[in-house]
């Protein structure tokens, strides 16, 4: 597999070969980001006490995660429209095909999302079964998009399994170290994830460190240059400087490029 930072390493190796020092910092998800097995075994937990009521509700459960599958997980927002219950989208995956996806009304306050290249993150919440924004007593459950992730025209997914890393906005780091205005999106294999924004690149001694920072801890992906393009990259973190995670073997598996 690539380096993935290859791409660049390389176009930019005499500018780098005289560059110094540095540091680092942080944190995709499948193709859906809601997770379909907890509704189904809850589901089937309860069918001892009644089973045609709740095999009805498992047999719903796994519909409604089945068309969460179908959710895209990179593409673009061409729409976006506040109503009384949550925000209405438009989405565009990165194949054309075009989605109706609700999304909290926070989404519907970021415009300037519209027609850029995001990685979506989806969350379970609760919405008002009601049919205006008159309090009606009930609610159920929708699978909404809550975040997303700017990306840019130059992005990278990396994973070795157990980790899994979206990086964009590569374009923004015009050469020089310690500049870039990266964005991080990393999950573990339990699905706990972390956005991040404001991330850099510093290139030295053959090694190139895309890094964030979030508190007390620091995140980086650090390649090594090499020239068949087959060099290693790991995810290390960092709590007040202590080494706490170190994550090898994490390679390409989806770009922009793709």
């Amino acid at each position: 597999m690539k380096n993935p930072m290859m791409a660049i390493a390389l176009g930019l190796a005499l500018l780098l070969s005289s560059c110094g020092a540095t540091v680092a910092e942080s944190s995709s998800a499948p193709e859906s980001s809601a997770s379909s097995s907890k509704p189904v075994a809850v589901a089937a937990a309860s069918s001892a006490t009644n089973p045609k009521a709740e095999k009805a509700e498992e047999v719903e459960a796994i519909a409604q995660a089945e068309e969460t599958t179908e959710y895209p997980e990179i593409g673009q927002i061409i729409s976006l429209q506040s109503g009384d219950l949550m925000c209405y989208t438009v989405v565009r995956d990165r194949q054309g095909q075009e989605f109706d996806i609700g999304a909290t009304f926070e989404i519907c306050e970021q415009q300037e999302l519209l027609n850029q290249n995001v990685r979506f993150v989806y969350s379970e919440e609760n919405v008002a079964d009601c049919q205006s924004a008159e309090p009606c007593g009930r609610s159920r459950k929708e699978t909404l998009i809550s975040d997303v992730v700017l990306l840019g025209e130059n992005w990278q997914v990396l994973s070795n399994g157990d980790w899994t890393v979206t990086v964009g906005r590569i374009e923004s780091w015009d050469g020089v170290n310690n500049t870039g205005g990266l964005t991080y999106y990393g999950c573990d294999s339990d699905g706990n994830c972390l956005s991040l924004t404001d991330g850099f690149t510093v290139c030295r001694d053959g090694i190139c460190n895309m890094s964030w920072e979030n508190g007390d801890y620091a995140y980086t992906l650090s390649s090594e240059v090499t020239d068949d393009g087959e060099g290693s990259t790991t995810l290390i973190v960092w709590q007040n400087g202590d080494e706490i995670l170190r994550a090898e073997n994490m390679e390409l598996i989806d770009s922009s490029d793709s």
